[in-house]
């Protein structure tokens, strides 16, 4: 670990050791600030530095950094709830719930500052028999898809029925076209052809009732909180997020401490196939931020080489893109039977993947011209792989990079 990702740590639970600090370098301090941004935490170190009067142990430029992110990040989400409050006021008025999820949550009930904690979409759960309603609400708002150049096909009509694939977490990206907001609308937290076996029925069960603006919401219960986020930060991102996914966590088990049942946590996750991504994830919240969680949550989980790929996902400051996780998975695959099937899937996947991938009607005829697109784009993809294995000084750095992500997927499904 670097000396300025050490102090990250430290500020991170508030602890300003002005020696350390004092033999901190230019360079370093410059490479603080870079990991502060990459780890999505700039504007929560800028709340700590004042709020423990530390002020005069930071350089004014780095303060002023800080503060330039704190700031963003205040203005950001405030067009983001903004927004969220009109979409919930509109989908009241029809009596359709909503569960807000990770960071609506998180910023507004658990950090209670929506300036501490950066969010670049808005993400909401539905009943998925709301969510042909849902969408056309959101168009109603002023939303179109995200990847749309033509906002006014067919697929906008009312008598459309829309869906979610099983291979999808949620329904095609969404986009406001006056506020540039984006929308992520969920009606399960994994998706169903997952190893994992969330079932959303009983997420809606456990919800709890709140009032967002005025407005009645539902969010998670604690307990399925803290599972989500913890799938959220292991497999959905492989730890990405870095150091935020951990404070996310950390501060949301002591906001709820006491509500939060242990025991129950680790029945669902053990019934919902999420123990391997909850344990991982707890294990370096409490080595790195001490939060307080019972040692009854790590029974038989035990210190190997997938938690050391893990944590130096957390750490590293940089690496080689890795290669793509359709070759990754290809190369897995034993006799070549089993990889002309693998790549007949990808290039010509069946309908009801492609009706959800590119939103247009099972029987338009754009349809398929999205497979002749599909299969181009794969046959680009294999040049570039092939291109990459002939000629890439980094294949070897990007296959090992890819092939111990792909190793730590498979064990976080193996719960």
């Amino acid at each position: 670990m670097f000396p300025e990702q050490r102090i990250l740590v430290d500020l991170l639970i508030c602890r300003f050791e002005e020696s350390v600090l004092s033999s901190m370098t230019p360079e370093n301090w410059s490479a603080f600030v870079s990991e502060a941004n990459r780890h999505r935490i700039s504007p929560l170190l800028y709340h700590k530095i004042y709020l423990n009067g530390a002020r005069s142990m930071f350089p004014e430029n780095v303060l002023q950094n800080l503060r330039t992110r704190y700031l963003g990040t205040a203005g950001q989400n405030t067009v983001l709830f903004h927004q969220l409050n009109e979409l919930v006021a509109l989908l009241n008025n029809k009596s359709i719930p909503v569960i807000l999820l990770k960071g609506t949550h998180l910023a507004e009930f658990v950090y209670e500052d929506i300036a501490l904690r950066p969010m670049s979409d808005l993400d909401i759960l539905v009943k998925e028999e709301h969510l042909s309603q849902v969408v056309q609400t959101a168009f109603d708002a002023g939303y179109r898809f995200f990847f749309d150049k033509n906002p006014d096909k067919e697929k906008i009509s009312r008598d459309y029925d829309y869906g979610i694939a099983p291979e999808f977490r949620h329904f095609q990206l969404l986009m406001h076209l006056e506020t540039k907001c984006l929308l992520e609308i969920h009606c399960f937290i994994a998706s169903e052809n997952s190893s994992f076996e969330i079932p959303a029925a009983e997420l809606w069960r456990n919800a709890q009732p709140v009032v967002f603006n005025k407005q009645p919401v539902f969010l998670l219960s604690p307990e399925d909180l803290i599972i989500h986020l913890c799938l959220h930060a292991a497999y959905d991102h492989l730890f990405d997020f870095g150091l935020s996914a951990l404070y996310d966590i950390s501060i949301a088990i002591k906001y709820y401490v006491e509500k939060l049942n242990w025991r129950e946590i680790l029945s669902r996750s053990t019934r919902w196939r999420t123990r391997h991504c909850l344990q991982l994830t707890l294990h370096f919240t409490k080595k790195w931020l001490g939060a307080e969680i019972p040692d009854e949550v790590f029974e038989n989980f035990h210190i190997d080489n997938m938690v050391d790929i893990a944590e130096e996902r957390i750490f590293r400051i940089s690496a080689p893109v890795p290669l793509h996780p359709h070759y990754l998975k290809w190369r897995k695959l034993k006799g070549w039977r089993e990889k002309i099937r693998y790549i007949a899937t990808v290039l010509l996947p069946d309908q009801e993947f492609m009706v959800n991938r590119y939103m247009e009607p099972k029987h338009s005829r754009l349809l398929f011209g999205k497979y002749l697109f599909r299969f181009f784009q794969g046959v680009k993809g294999v040049y570039a792989i092939t291109k990459t294995i002939l000629s890439d000084s980094q294949y070897g750095s990007r296959l090992r990079q890819g092939d111990d992500d792909f190793r730590l997927r498979e064990w976080l499904i193996k719960s």
